[in-house]
């Protein structure tokens, strides 16, 4: 029987063997089929770090290789996705014996498409796609006994062997050839929907949302309920467009309709689909799901719109990447591309805020209690730079760079500023990032000693989570946190809960190592803290 495996026989044949055998087992044994498909994506790892003679991490689990291999420039984020998605679906096989028809069909798409791109980096350079074929249902007779599996074992192991053996002895690519012909395979590597609407689906998973395309659908009795936030697929809508008028996902926090999510092919330009299908459904809620509505804008029946075709956001690729959203309740309001998905909670807190009436106090508010000696006791400059970053803010502006010169007493100024902006509710909820531990300590300190209203500090007043806290709840309203802590768990996250862009509406990051040029044009080392 042919599979579509069979092209990497002679060059990598232990990763042909695997994708046959889960092939084999998809219909017949699909728990079988998670495994082999599940040891596609650890050889495949395995080997990288071979051929490209890459020292294994300290810390040598399955995700910190995955990990390390998209550090060195050679996965990018949609590879990322998929390796650990086979990762996941293998250990929960191999743990509680979990098995999954429509899920073997999926992610054997996903690895064939994987292994295309480890032919074309690490095989044959000149190999042209294939497009996949569905095995046929005759396989789901197929029965293969103990001895059998034993004899498939002993042979993974040999194969495993004998390619481990090659690479070590291929010749050496130079990182930077094989950085080139990686990035260059990944950008052109065909994205099926399938693989578009699974890797969503754990997308949302990571920032709260019950997601899962294949179970979680209105055809299969899937409705909103209380103490849910789910994503249900394919909605219906009175729109005469689309797949029967259908929207691929409807967002309900409870039983409150909140937003949609149009999943589109990724070749297609996403904010066109915002306009269309995106504004489209939204105005076609039908009249039998009124009582999931909160309430009407217009001819909008949804407050909040999404559109996305799976690839991670790039600004060279704008608007072919990302994820796109739109606020339906402003016709002023313009679609913007988001880097990721906002939570639930996120959604919940963008109905309620008002920046304008944030304005508004953050104006009225005095500034007495800053220069109180008992308290803050800020000196003058202290409350100019205030001021500035405040007007800053008034005026619309994203990026605000404030330079303290060390000594200067920059972080009882930010402590300042972090309250007036709480206290207005001009944000909601305050990042404050470090490059040290010793520096996000420091901060701590600070804001549990310094007395500011009512002899209470900002501790005391505000719910903080410090550098050991991780996770947010809804009564957080600062969380200090290192550089580096963040950066691993969004940029190399192994599918565990992640931060949502709509977490933070304001971060502070504290960087003294900030460099720059005075009218002598000479570096200088300045105290910067950055407004975001």
């Amino acid at each position: 029987m042919k599979s579509n495996f069979d092209f990497l026989q002679t060059e990598f044949p232990v990763l042909s063997t695997f994708g046959c055998q889960a092939e084999k087992y998809c219909f017949s044994d699909p728990n079988s089929c998670l495994m082999k498909l599940g040891m596609i994506g650890e050889s495949i790892v395995n080997l990288m770090f071979t051929y490209d003679r890459i020292q294994l991490p300290y810390d040598n689990t399955a995700v910190t290789r995955i990990d390390t291999l998209q550090r060195e420039g050679l996965l990018t984020r949609d590879l990322t996705d998929i390796l650990h998605a086979l990762r996941k679906a293998r250990n929960k096989a191999v743990h509680e014996n979990y098995d999954s028809e429509s899920e073997c069909k999926i992610l054997l798409q996903m690895a064939y498409s994987l292994c295309e791109w480890f032919m074309q980096t690490y095989g044959d350079w000149n190999y042209q796609h294939h497009d996949f074929i569905m095995p046929e249902l005759e396989n789901k007779r197929v029965s293969v006994t103990k001895e059998e599996k034993a004899a498939e074992e002993r042979q993974a192991e040999e194969l495993t062997k004998q390619a481990e053996q090659k690479a070590s002895t291929a010749e050496a690519i130079s990182k930077s050839e094989r950085q080139k012909q990686a990035g260059k395979m990944a950008s052109q590597r065909p994205k099926s929907e399938a693989e578009t609407r699974y890797i969503i689906d754990e997308q949302l998973r990571q920032v709260g949302w019950e997601a899962d395309t294949e179970n979680l659908r209105y055809s299969k009795g899937t409705r909103p309920a209380k103490g849910h936030n789910m994503a249900i697929a394919e909605w219906p809508t009175n729109s005469s467009v689309g797949q029967s008028g259908r929207v691929d996902y409807a967002l309900f926090v409870d039983t409150k309709l909140i937003g949609v999510i149009e999943a589109k092919a990724i070749h297609k330009d996403i904010p066109s689909v915002i306009d269309y299908q995106g504004k489209e459904y939204p105005r076609n809620i039908r009249k039998e799901d009124s009582e999931y509505q909160i309430g009407e804008w217009g001819e909008y029946k949804v407050p909040f719109t999404f559109a996305t075709n799976g690839r991670p956001y790039l600004k060279q690729l704008e608007t072919k990447s990302g994820i796109w959203f739109l606020d339906l309740r402003s016709p002023a309001n313009n679609p913007t591309a988001l880097h990721g998905w906002i939570s639930p909670m996120g959604m919940v807190e963008l109905l309620e805020k008002n920046p304008q009436e944030g304005n508004s106090a953050l104006k009225a508010l005095p500034y007495d209690f800053l220069t109180d000696p008992n308290g803050l006791n800020l000196r003058e400059y202290q409350l100019n730079a205030i001021k500035a970053a405040e007007q800053s803010v008034i005026e619309g502006k994203k990026n605000i760079l404030l330079a303290m010169a060390t000594g200067t007493g920059k972080t009882r100024t930010v402590l300042g500023m972090i309250y007036r902006f709480l206290k207005t509710n001009r944000f909601k909820r305050i990042l404050f990032l470090v490059d040290r531990t010793s520096l996000g300590e420091q901060a701590s300190d600070v804001f549990k000693e310094i007395k500011l209203e009512d002899l209470m500090t900002l501790d005391e007043i505000y719910n903080i989570k410090g550098l050991e806290d991780k996770n947010i709840d809804k009564e957080t309203r600062i969380q200090v946190a290192t550089v580096q802590s963040m950066v691993k768990r969004i940029l190399y996250n192994d599918g565990g809960t992640m931060p949502a862009v709509t977490d933070y509406d304001l971060i502070i990051i504290d960087d003294e190592r900030v460099i720059i040029r005075t009218k002598l044009e000479k570096p200088s080392k300045i105290k910067g803290l950055a407004l975001i």
